[in-house]
């Protein structure tokens, strides 16, 4: 179940309530694809909702740099203020995440595991 949505400049990070954690997942803007690079399960939802909020942040920052905005400066501040939040929250709940590939992996040797006990 989608809990929350945060857009940066050409992405909208997703938070997702799954049986295992917060599913925290990027989607293309203008496609609709999700890039499985950028995608991050956390055991507790106050840190996968501060990723998706810092993640969010870092695209706007980046993208204004590309763009030479002229309120670069006031993104990159709100990228650090993101960014400091995400950490103290993290260091607190002891929640790193698990990454989208190694999570790919995991769930991919379950279903092998599964599969062969089935026959």
């Amino acid at each position: 179940m989608l809990i929350a949505t945060t857009e940066g400049q050409g992405w909208c990070y997703e938070v997702i309530v799954q049986s295992d954690g917060f599913l925290v997942q990027a989607r293309d803007l203008d496609t609709g694809e999700v890039c499985l690079s950028e995608t991050k399960l956390f055991r507790t939802s106050p840190v996968a909702l501060a990723y998706a909020d810092m993640a969010a942040a870092a695209d706007r920052f980046a993208a204004s740099r590309l763009e030479d905005a002229e309120d670069w400066q006031d993104l990159a501040d709100d990228y650090h203020h993101e960014l400091d939040r995400y950490q103290v929250i993290r260091d607190r709940l002891f929640d790193e995440g698990v990454g989208g590939d190694l999570l790919y992996q995991s769930r991919a040797g379950s279903l092998r595991e599964n599969a062969h006990r089935m026959h």
